[in-house]
């Protein structure tokens, strides 16, 4: 106990990296068992996703996602898919078919 109390900084920053290691690799492991379900790939867009989503659901690069959905890297961080569905005055029906049309020339570019 001498040891703790006389190292409390130390023991406290190693706790605190710790607790920060353990949330990444829950929150990576989870996603990852998450978007290799087939149930959750390739879906059809919902007003509530974001950019992030889309990439992971779709297994698209970034740049491609922002790029397709025209988006502004300093800008648009964190936007859901409502947005760029408005402002190019289209349906989600029909945004979800671009997603799925660019994802397939990207996965035909990829082999």
């Amino acid at each position: 106990m001498s040891f703790i109390k006389q190292n409390w900084l130390l023991v406290s920053l190693f706790l605190g990296s710790f607790t920060i290691a353990l949330w990444f690799a829950f929150h990576a492991i989870s996603d990852a068992l998450y978007f290799n379900d087939p149930r959750n790939v390739d879906v059809a867009s919902k007003p509530w996703m974001t950019l992030r989503y889309v990439v992971l659901a779709y297994d698209l690069t970034r740049p491609l996602g922002m790029e397709l959905l025209e988006l502004n890297p300093e800008d648009d961080r964190g936007v859901r898919l409502g947005r760029p569905a408005r402002d190019r005055n289209i349906s989600m029906e029909e945004l979800t078919g671009l997603v799925r049309d660019a994802a397939a020339s990207y996965r035909e570019g990829q082999e």
